[in-house]
């Protein structure tokens, strides 16, 4: 009895050591493959990548089948067949989600990202690359996290943000890159990209000598420096680059570059005057382009043969060409709305604020939506009331102020949190934020009052200022001035009267300068009235009327509106004098700003009794 046991045992043992063989030999076969295709051989990739398919089957591994079916994909894509390696790569994902690898997810789905880039599926792209970049979040010297990161930076450009797209780049240098190896080149390539699309020739060369760093013969980059001569109208040298490339792309693989280097030369053709070799080109690199499913490349081709036929005098054709390149654009244009809507979307969550920061922020908006509720439901019973006092309707034309001002603001305020966030600015995205749930607090506080001290008036206002300045990196400086005598704990005001005059002055004269703003509050009294002067030394009004108002200026605009009504309301005066705005000149009688100036009732604040302070 005792024999059988120890065969049985030898067997088990024999089985484990053939698996764990079986297993070494997949891996062998996969990396082999991958040796090809960094070879740039994508055909002999192949041929070992199916051989590690077939071991992987029969050994029922998971991950071993999802990474060979990601060699694959990347093979095909490797060959110009887009479609065939988005399928191929969504088959390995199925697996390698089975096996729950989350660094081969993440190399699959950035792999991925770029197949659907080259086809012009942006918003596909944005899909793939977030995931992956979720799965790099925690690793900071990891190269698929800084690929991940220029990957996203490539689509913002793709769709025109080039702000958003350099940010990302930031954070992809600011990682452990090493000189010479690939996300290095990558990454340097896509800024001189960004570069010369910004039209700084310059610095696109700069990064795009440090991409060719460690492969001096990339085909990529040297038609990119096509692309920039051709931009900058040396059309012989842009020749030399495009016909050199065109001549080397033999390989299916070179599909990007041939594609690239024959719409540069249909361009070259078209300037010289030799418009059969043009439409040679431009056919070709449109060929390109609808076999491989490229739209963006099959509207440039478009665009390019419109150019040629138009110059050669061959009108159908022209405007046949042109009809197909606007439909094209068109629907390019249709998608790219919906990416924008995505990218912004995802670009909240790429880096959001810490867990504390969140709860603040939520915190804050509950406050803000209970204020709201109480304002509907307060504004309700208003307006099934007949008989109110003059008091009571300086309430709710106070309450409408807010409601007109807050939605915007607190847009602006959150947004620009966002921006301090995005940029690495933590010291001055905490110090803006407790600015604004003070500030929230104080509004929410005072919601129920029809006036305040000019004290509590003052602190809200500052607040506001201080939060514009580091908004705009201190383009104004601000004063606020007191004759003496004026007490402002015991004089009475209309609730936040004073912040729409100043966001006026703000967004209609101090912004649109050069120079640095100035925007000075001075107090005064009289034994009836108080008078505040508001003054900037902005644009004036008549060169703010002839600019274009955004939408945030025309909220300041009926803020002001608003707050002129519920000053006379306090001051009952029907007159309309209490709100004067005017321009003020220089000695050489040029308009060197506007001031504003409130009269307002001197009111003197009491306690809970009713006594003077």
């Amino acid at each position: 009895m005792r024999i059988p046991v120890v065969l049985m045992l030898l067997a088990c043992c024999w089985c484990t050591f053939a698996f764990a063989d079986g297993k070494d030999d997949c891996w062998h076969m996969f990396q082999s493959g991958n040796k090809e295709l960094w070879r740039f051989r994508p055909q002999e990739a192949s041929v070992r990548y199916y051989k590690a398919l077939d071991m992987a089957t029969a050994l029922n591994n998971d991950r071993l089948t999802g990474l060979a079916l990601f060699g694959i994909g990347q093979a095909i894509w490797y060959e110009g067949r887009f479609s065939q390696a988005v399928d191929t790569l969504h088959l390995s994902l199925r697996y390698l989600r089975r096996s729950r690898s989350k660094e081969d997810i993440g190399s699959a789905l950035r792999i991925l990202s770029n197949v659907y880039d080259d086809q012009g599926d942006y918003e596909n792209a944005f899909i793939a690359v977030s995931e992956a970049l979720e799965i790099y979040s925690n690793r900071q010297n990891d190269h698929n996290a800084a690929l991940s990161l220029v990957q996203v930076g490539s689509l913002y450009k793709s769709m025109g943000d080039y702000e958003t797209a350099r940010e990302y780049y930031r954070k992809a240098e600011a990682l452990d890159l090493w000189v010479g190896e690939y996300p290095y080149r990558e990454l340097n390539h896509r800024l001189g990209e960004l570069s010369a699309l910004e039209g700084n020739s310059a610095q696109a060369r700069y990064y795009y000598s440090k991409a060719l760093t460690g492969n001096p013969n990339s085909k990529v980059v040297r038609m990119r420096l096509g692309d920039l001569l051709l931009h900058e109208k040396k059309y012989d040298s842009a020749y030399l680059y495009y016909d050199s490339l065109h001549r080397e792309g033999l390989s299916p693989m070179d599909a990007n570059t041939l594609t690239g280097c024959a719409l540069g030369l249909a361009r070259v053709y078209l300037h010289r005057g030799a418009y059969d070799s043009a439409v040679y080109m431009a056919q070709e690199a449109l060929a390109f382009s609808s076999s491989r499913g490229a739209r963006h490349s099959k509207r440039d081709a478009y665009a390019v043969l419109a150019e040629v036929y138009e110059a050669w005098n061959n009108a159908p054709l022209a405007l046949l060409y042109l009809r197909k390149y606007t439909a094209i654009k068109d629907s390019v244009l249709t998608e790219s709305l919906k990416r924008q809507l995505f990218a912004f979307r995802q670009g909240l969550e790429a880096d959001r604020l810490k867990a504390e920061r969140n709860r603040l922020v939520a915190g804050v908006l509950v406050l803000f939506a209970l204020g709201i509720l109480a304002f509907v439901i307060v504004s309700l019973r208003h307006k099934n009331e007949k008989l109110r006092l003059k008091q009571r309707a300086s309430e709710l034309e106070m309450r409408a102020l807010r409601a007109q001002m807050n939605p915007h603001f607190i847009f602006n305020c959150l947004s620009s949190i966002n921006h301090f966030v995005l940029s690495n600015e933590t010291d001055k995205a905490s110090e803006y934020l407790t600015r604004f749930a003070r500030l929230i607090r104080m509004v929410l506080l005072n919601a129920g009052k029809s006036t305040i001290t000019l004290e509590e008036e003052l602190e809200m206002l500052r607040l506001y200022l201080n939060m514009e300045q580091l908004r705009f990196k201190e383009a104004f400086d601000y004063f606020i001035l007191f004759d003496e005598g004026i007490q402002s704990s015991m004089i009475q005001v209309p609730s936040f009267i004073l912040q729409p005059f100043c966001e006026n002055a703000i967004w209609h004269g101090l912004l649109h300068q050069e120079r640095k703003g100035q925007l000075t509050l001075h107090f005064s009294s009289n034994k009836e009235q108080l008078i505040c002067s508001i003054r900037d030394n902005g644009i004036g009004r008549r060169k703010a009327a002839e600019m274009k108002a955004t939408f945030i200026e025309k909220g300041a605009s009926l803020g002001n509106r608003l707050s002129a009504e519920r000053l006379a309301l306090f001051n009952e005066d029907s007159s309309g004098t209490s709100f004067v705005m005017e321009d003020i000149f220089n000695e050489k009688g040029e308009v060197a700003g506007t001031q504003v100036i409130l009269t307002i009732s001197l009111k003197h604040a009491t306690d809970e009794s009713g006594n003077y302070r």
